[in-house]
């Protein structure tokens, strides 16, 4: 087997002086710049590349030019070759061996569904309904997949996938190199972002829209879902499809009640009422105030809260950002109506297995309502913080009283009030839910990940 060189870069000629190849013969040397094909390197000639079985490949490249590579080496006929990185300041050789998959059939059926964060995520509903049965994926080969480069098939699958899916950024900073990359996003647009940013900044904010061009479809609640996320983003409407997300077919299928009492065994035989505020700062830039939140009102008592639960049977579940749980993890450990939801007593669950099993949502700018609409239960918006929300980032639904199908509340003695209206079954805005429904929903039947899976069968 004869051994070569891809890549005749600095880094090349540093392992070759630094004697990382002294105890192996170099057979051949090659690079994709026309202008190094041809001419010579320690008496070998730097050819452009090709297949032989009787070659086996070293790329000596930098890091960033590894994908571009071995997507060339798999179209080429290759299935093993060697990676040379750099670990503790030195040079170490990582073989790779793809043998045993079949490239030119998972370029016509391999999906990743690339995971960041399960908690909140579209991609793990994908994977969930695929776990159950509930999701046909037909002759695809679906691989949930994460950002780990230390992975010997990371390289493979990007090179190799059909189709993206992600909803948020891409894997390896970059486009994968033959596939559709479909967003899924993760989240309905009461506030703004991107180009609709009230402080916009070209310098900081336009990775946004430079983002989005590189996504071929992007899922869609429905026409105004598609409308606003245009708006925002710069994108053309001929990439959406209206398929509904994934994670709300979570609404329709788990057993929410179980897994809160699960978690809160004092929540048994109570009306569950969850808290989910907006987190109020992203990217080291605050929306809104810290006194935004409930527990920072000038109103606020723990006790009052616990003695309200308890005179109306109700449990008071806290889901916050992990940067605000401290403010309230004391207050919960001990108390018999009062719960707080964190990413360890998760565990292996999703949010969204969660979310169906409360009777009431209260929440404030979090666009976790739109899909609660799903439900038709009551939801209890707070707004002590709107005015300063607005001006530091901005909302882009207007008017603001539409789009929030509930009663708004900024005192406690306003919030109890509706608490009370909970316990006893009485709901003033049933109608107002359903006349939104159609201008978020365009499918209400929990199947958006089946028509996501049609869509690329058909496609």
């Amino acid at each position: 087997m004869k051994l070569f060189l891809f890549g005749i870069s600095k880094k090349c000629f540093e392992m070759m002086k630094g004697g990382f190849f002294d105890d192996r013969s170099i057979d051949g040397l090659f690079d994709n710049l026309e202008e190094k094909q041809g001419t010579a390197y320690n008496e070998l000639v730097i050819e452009k590349p090709y297949f032989s079985n009787e070659i086996y490949i070293l790329i000596t490249t930098a890091r960033k030019y590894w994908l571009d590579i071995i997507d060339q080496l798999l179209k080429l006929g290759y299935r093993k070759f060697s990676l040379i990185d750099i670990q503790n300041e030195e040079y170490v050789e990582r073989k790779l061996d793809y043998s045993h998959l079949d490239y030119e059939e998972d370029r016509k059926r391999l999906v990743l569904l690339y995971l960041e964060h399960k908690s909140y995520s579209n991609i793990w509903a994908l994977e969930y309904l695929r776990n159950i049965g509930r999701l046909n994926v037909y002759d695809f080969r679906v691989k949930i997949w994460e950002d780990n480069k230390e992975q010997d098939e990371y390289f493979y699958d990007l090179a190799a996938a059909r189709f993206v899916i992600t909803e948020r950024k891409l894997p390896y900073d970059m486009d994968a190199r033959n596939a559709e990359i479909i967003q899924l996003w993760h989240g309905y647009p009461l506030k703004v972002m991107g180009n609709m940013l009230v402080n916009y900044n070209d310098e900081t904010d336009n990775f946004f829209t430079e983002l989005w061009k590189k996504f071929d479809y992007i899922v869609s609640y429905g026409q105004n879902y598609t409308n606003f996320l245009c708006a925002c983003s710069g994108t053309l409407a001929k990439k959406y499809i209206v398929t509904g997300m994934p994670r709300n077919d979570l609404l329709f299928v788990t057993d929410g009640r179980q897994n809160m009492t699960d978690r809160f065994p004092d929540s048994r035989g109570k009306k569950i009422i969850l808290y989910m505020p907006t987190f109020r700062e992203a990217d080291g830039v605050r929306n809104g105030d810290e006194n935004g939140y409930l527990f920072y009102w000038n109103d606020f008592d723990i006790d009052e809260l616990q003695s309200v639960c308890r005179r109306y049977n109700l449990f008071f579940v806290f889901k916050l950002h992990p940067s605000d749980e401290a403010k309230v993890k004391e207050w919960c450990m001990e108390s018999d109506c009062c719960g707080l939801l964190t990413e360890q007593l998760l565990g292996d669950r999703a949010m969204y297995e969660f979310i169906n099993g409360a009777d009431a949502l209260i929440t404030d700018y979090s666009s976790v309502y739109f899909d609660y609409l799903l439900l038709n239960r009551t939801i209890i918006f707070t707004n002590k913080d709107e005015n300063s929300y607005a001006k530091n980032r901005g909302f882009i639904l207007e008017p603001l009283e539409f789009w929030r199908p509930g009663p708004v509340v900024n005192t406690m003695k306003s919030f109890y009030e509706e608490l009370e209206k909970v316990a006893h079954g009485k709901d003033d805005f049933e109608e107002a839910r359903k006349k939104l429904m159609p201008f978020v929903h365009h499918h209400t039947d929990g199947y958006a990940a089946q028509r996501l899976f049609d869509f690329l069968k058909e496609g």
